[in-house]
């Protein structure tokens, strides 16, 4: 398992966790309290960074030749050597 993999499974664990505590505090307390809303607050922190993941994993990955390959389109010989 790679540390990107763990990343997510952490995470997962810490939404679900999340979701748990903040049903229970909106039972307890009502769905409008300071106390659910911080926990509804927190859970969208914690989907946004395992969403974050997930589109980072879908980026093309890109090793460092790859970065100058368009610059070095824009250059062509005709633009080099013309008079």
């Amino acid at each position: 398992m790679n540390n990107t993999d763990r990343m997510k499974t952490s995470l997962l664990e810490l939404i679900n966790n999340k979701r748990e505590e903040m049903i229970e505090t909106a039972n307890r307390e009502g769905y409008t309290s300071d106390l659910a809303v911080k926990c509804s607050q927190d859970l969208d922190v914690l989907l946004n960074e395992y969403q974050q993941i997930l589109i980072d994993e879908k980026k093309p990955k890109r090793g460092p030749f790859q970065h100058f390959v368009p610059k070095m389109k824009m250059f062509s010989l005709q633009d080099t050597y013309s008079y």
